[in-house]
């Protein structure tokens, strides 16, 4: 009995020791690849846990395929795997991965109460409190109505200061540089001015389904205020949300600024669906504008991988446009960072053209929205989960 007693405990010791040994070469070859915020364990049935922020991965999947292929690589007898994806420290979408035969399923959702439990005593390794991301944005406006001048253009460079101090905070500045311009309706962007700057913070729920964000500062196009945003992740592929913002102007006239009180109250209802088959991801949302008008817009988006394409509509004030956007990759699709600064091209150039079908809807600026961050597109910071778990599998799978 003693003998059996023993023999139990070296072999229980040994396996202890073999998967500490194994989550340990598995943190140090995710962090060696750029992941931060990173913890890694692995349950007594063989399930293998992690949680990393895929900082400087392009996109919302690049990440989490080279994180699985690197999890697999360090433990070769491990069939399934449970990963949290998190953006500014903050949980975002979990994947749950199988392999057979070296061919990956992966499957996306929101409920991360799992993996938080696995490795609620695992310390983290590579945090990215503090650390700073300077991402140069070429920005680029230009206007065809006038009939005695082609076109009126601005050129600018914006360099956005992007830093994370706790989990779910994200503070940012953007200063924009004028580089080449010619223009008489939009002189205000001759001048240096402020494109993005302020401080938000990001909260989700405990079972990962309600999510909200609430940013105060410079928004871009010269507002000024506060934006609150709150979405409830109906399924995988169905996203329900409200915002509400309230706003001034934040303009830059003879080199010096003018700012007006935050008196321009805007809401919206929005709901997002992503349909796996086709790609297309559908937005429908109808509220009040940031100038008061009261309108509806619909977005139909195609993803090509690492590139989105879309069309929009907008019927508002008894006034209607149309037009398209895009969102096409900029620069390699994973940037190392070497010591607390990181400076990058941002991931995406994104553009939207506006048909601006009446002098009405360009004069009244009518429906225009707030716009949070340097980098909103269909592209960048998208967390559907389908979406996510599908580029996954295909990443994988080499698809």
């Amino acid at each position: 009995m003693r003998r059996l007693l023993l023999y139990l405990l070296l072999t229980y010791t040994a396996a202890e020791g073999l998967r500490a040994a194994g989550g340990d070469d598995a943190v140090g070859a995710l962090t060696a690849l750029g992941f931060e915020n990173v913890r890694v364990g692995e349950s007594p049935d063989g399930t293998v846990y992690a949680s990393l922020e895929p900082a400087g991965y392009r996109g919302t999947y690049h990440g989490a395929a080279a994180a699985l292929r690197q999890l697999a690589e360090s433990y070769p007898a491990a069939h399934s795997f449970r990963l949290l994806l998190l953006e500014d420290q903050a949980p975002r979408v979990a994947l749950t991965a199988t392999r057979a035969d070296s061919l990956w399923t992966v499957k996306g959702d929101y409920d991360f109460r799992d993996i938080r439990q696995a490795l609620c005593s695992t310390p983290v390794a590579r945090s990215s409190r503090g650390r700073v991301d300077i991402s140069v944005f070429p920005m680029f406006t230009w206007i065809n109505h006038r009939l005695d001048q082609p076109f009126e253009y601005v050129l600018s460079i914006a360099p956005a200061i992007q830093t994370s101090l706790w989990p779910g905070n994200r503070i940012i500045l953007q200063p924009v540089f004028p580089v080449s311009y010619d223009v008489k309706t939009i002189s205000n962007q001759r001048f240096v001015h402020i494109g993005v700057a302020g401080i938000a913070q990001d909260l989700v729920s405990r079972n990962g389904r309600w999510a909200a964000s609430l940013m105060g500062g410079f928004f871009l196009y010269d507002r000024i205020g506060a934006d609150l945003r709150v979405d409830y992740r109906a399924t995988p592929r169905l996203t329900l949300s409200a915002e509400a913002s309230l706003t001034g102007e934040a303009v830059v006239i003879d080199k010096r600024y003018e700012i007006s009180t935050p008196r321009q109250f805007s809401f919206f209802g929005k709901a997002s669906y992503y349909e796996p088959c086709t790609r297309l991801q559908g937005d429908v949302m109808a509220g009040r504008f940031v100038y008061g008008d009261y309108g509806v817009r619909v977005d139909i988006s195609r993803h090509f991988s690492d590139y989105t394409i879309g069309l929009y509509g907008v019927l508002t004030g008894g006034e209607h446009n149309a037009g398209f956007h895009f969102a096409i990759p900029l620069g390699p699709k994973h940037y190392r960072r070497k010591g607390a600064v990181r400076i990058k091209l941002p991931d995406y150039f994104d553009w939207e053209y506006s048909m601006v079908s009446y002098y009405e809807f360009y004069n009244e600026r009518m429906g225009e929205r707030i716009e949070t961050r340097p980098d909103e597109n269909r592209s960048a910071h998208y967390w559907q989960a389908t979406h996510v778990a599908q580029y996954t599998e295909r990443t994988l799978n080499r698809q």
